[in-house]
């Protein structure tokens, strides 16, 4: 055989082993599988799923959260008069106007009931002028009814 020949017979047979790879011919087997995972995989991949159902729980709640949240209040709630706007701003840092509303209470209640709320509730003491400008609207605006167990303010108890 001459050398021509062995050049061009090696030349064929690697042709056909490259194509034959190409084409997948030759070795064709099934794709091993996965090496098992190991013990730290393992936890990440737990630790993972919780952080997922933690972060699905909380966006649920949320949502049904904002689904019944009142919306925001403005001082057009209580009725019109000399003192809403500083009641409003006072009052509803701590509650909602609603409290207010449902309460009728003397002039001298609604004077209690800003000691109480100092005394027992830590509110910031009023200033002496600003408490006589609420004070006055709460009575003028909420007064006294009349004796209705229901219209007690349930936090003064004496």
């Amino acid at each position: 055989m001459t050398m021509s020949r062995m050049i061009v017979g090696l030349f064929v047979l690697v042709s056909l082993t490259l194509a034959g790879q190409k084409a997948g011919w030759w070795g064709r087997h099934e794709p091993r599988a996965p090496y098992p995972p190991t013990p730290m995989a393992l936890a990440y991949a737990e630790t993972q799923r919780a952080e997922q159902a933690r972060a699905a729980a909380v966006a649920a709640e949320n949502a049904r959260l904002a689904a019944v949240q009142t919306p925001a209040e403005t001082e057009d709630a209580l009725p019109p008069g000399h003192g809403r706007e500083d009641t409003f701003a006072r009052c509803t840092a701590c509650h909602s106007t609603a409290i207010i509303r449902r309460s009728g209470l003397s002039r001298e209640r609604w004077d209690a009931l800003m000691d109480w709320m100092v005394e027992k509730q830590n509110m910031t003491p009023l200033e002496p002028d600003m408490r006589v400008v609420i004070v006055d609207y709460l009575a003028a605006a909420f007064p006294a009814r009349r004796a209705n167990p229901r219209a007690r303010n349930p936090f003064l108890t004496d």
